[in-house]
């Protein structure tokens, strides 16, 4: 019995997807810091760019709902389209507005996995490249590790 190798990944596609984790990455670095207000600030950093980031895989559904029906676009996947940026901006909100919050951010895990699940789940039928499940599922997980860092930084009392 052979598996069936892995799609090849683009290599545009990987590089860029790794480079957009690196904003998240340093941020999540830079807020176990030994200075306060550093950690702080990246912290807040951290919650912002992860809401771009679920804005960014929510425009990319939403834009794979169009190509699948240009003429007749499915507006419950539309509206599906848009919760995961409307719930990373509510969060970044609450994160940069409650102070202690900051520890919270672990949310954004919960958040890429939940649209991780749905890329995985639907991609074929969202008329996704064969490719694009397994770039998310290395990008998510990705994403995934550098969430758990504000928690650390806050147990740590890092902020």
């Amino acid at each position: 019995m052979s598996a069936d190798p892995p799609p090849y990944l683009p290599r545009a596609a990987l590089r860029l997807g790794f480079l957009g984790l690196v904003p998240l990455a340093v941020a999540g670095l830079v807020s176990l810091s030994q200075h306060g207000d550093t950690a702080h600030l990246a912290a807040v950093a951290f919650a912002l760019y992860a809401a771009v980031l679920l804005s960014f895989l929510g425009g990319v559904r939403c834009g794979f709902e169009l190509m699948r029906e240009p003429r007749a676009p499915d507006a419950r996947r539309l509206f599906f389209s848009a919760l995961p940026g409307l719930a990373g901006w509510a969060l970044a909100l609450f994160v940069v507005l409650v102070p202690g919050a900051l520890g919270g951010a672990a949310i954004y895990a919960g958040l890429f996995a939940a649209q991780y699940l749905w890329d995985h789940r639907s991609a074929a039928d969202a008329g996704a490249p064969e490719w694009y499940p397994l770039l998310r599922q290395v990008l998510t997980g990705g994403a995934m590790i550098v969430c758990l860092m504000i928690p650390l930084a806050a147990v740590l009392r890092r902020f």
